[in-house]
């Protein structure tokens, strides 16, 4: 269980006990025949789970009751076939999530973030995101909130109010539920302020090159700049970070050069100094910058940055490079066939 963890793959059964989940009336109707059949009488099952008569009978007598996960375990304990094991039971659950949250509907399950969308969504979550009672993702581009949102439901399944949007003055933001905290929880170490906790990405993410693609996309949309201005020969893309001046190792830092290095791109580091916050903290800003034309165009079809406004510059410095040796090319059929001479000799 734990090596699929390590994975990014995470099951109904990995999750905080206190949690629910709801089951398809059928399939739950004939589990709890099952296990009524063992225990006999509420009584007897009560003795044996140590679970209140009550809430045994909610669950024998009401199709729509939620079921705490620690209580179905233990059910699915006693009950012990292969037509209600664990993954079975996966199969089955219609909604999931803190009894009196909202969840997620029609969840996919076991959640699977080893894959682009869900390194996208990571990489959200460690660029503009906080965890504390909830998980949220902050930023000020509707075409952003869109995008991560999306993402968020392609992996975790749900509908259009699983993940829900504030928009205040002075913020713009996703929420997520609570069932999505404890998932990050799990699989990250994003929780608290990333600058001193020092979380690593993920390490089902580092080596698998479509997710390496998903975090650079959405850390580039993110905290990125994308700078094309052809009148001084500046076609660069760089993202910076900033650390706790005291960390000895800047985990997120070097995981995101691991990953470049993985995919064969080239790139230059900075240590852009040290400033202090508001709080008094002393703070040292890194950078990372790739250039060069052939290291651009190797990237472009790596990648697709999911904001248009640095999307597009990154689009035109790699139609500038086409056109230039479009131009170069038709120069020298030219002076091959003895319609132009050399410059030099005109």
């Amino acid at each position: 269980m734990k090596n699929e963890l390590e994975k990014g793959i995470v099951h109904w059964w990995n999750l905080p006990k206190n949690n629910h989940v709801l089951l398809k009336p059928s399939f739950k109707k004939q589990f709890m025949t099952v296990f009524m059949k063992i225990t006999r009488t509420y009584y007897g099952a009560s003795k044996l789970t140590n679970i209140s008569r009550p809430t045994i009978r909610t669950y024998n007598e009401i199709p729509s009751a939620k079921i705490r996960i620690d209580y179905l375990l233990l059910l699915a304990s006693i009950v012990a076939e292969s037509d209600f094991s664990l993954k079975e039971i996966e199969k089955r659950i219609m909604w999931i999530g803190h009894r009196l949250s909202p969840g997620v509907v029609n969840p996919k399950l076991p959640f699977k973030l080893r894959c682009r969308e869900g390194a996208r969504f990571l990489a959200a979550v460690c660029n503009e995101g906080w965890i504390s009672d909830g998980a949220y993702y902050s930023n000020s581009e509707p075409e952003l909130r869109r995008s991560v949102k999306k993402d968020t439901l392609f992996v975790f399944g749900g509908n259009d109010n699983t993940v829900r949007e504030w928009i205040k003055e002075k913020d713009q933001y996703l929420a997520f539920p609570s069932i999505i905290r404890d998932v990050l929880i799990l699989v990250t170490g994003f929780k608290g302020m990333k600058s001193i906790n020092n979380p690593p990405v993920p390490s089902f993410l580092i080596n698998k090159s479509v997710c390496i693609f998903g975090w650079l996309e959405q850390t580039i949309a993110d905290e990125g700049h994308v700078r094309y201005a052809p009148e001084i020969y500046r076609r660069e893309i760089m993202w910076r970070r900033s650390f706790d001046e005291s960390l000895p190792v800047r985990k997120l830092f070097e995981d995101e050069c691991r990953m470049l290095r993985n995919i064969g791109i080239a790139f230059t580091t900075y240590n852009l100094g040290t400033y202090r916050t508001k709080k008094g903290l002393t703070k040292v800003r890194m950078q990372i910058r790739f250039s060069r034309k052939e290291n651009l165009l190797k990237l472009r079809p790596l990648i697709t940055i999911p904001l248009t406004r640095k999307e597009r510059p990154f689009s035109s410095m790699i139609a500038d490079f086409s056109t230039k040796k479009t131009i170069k090319h038709l120069k020298e059929i030219q002076l091959r066939k003895g319609h132009a001479q050399p410059e030099e000799n005109r």
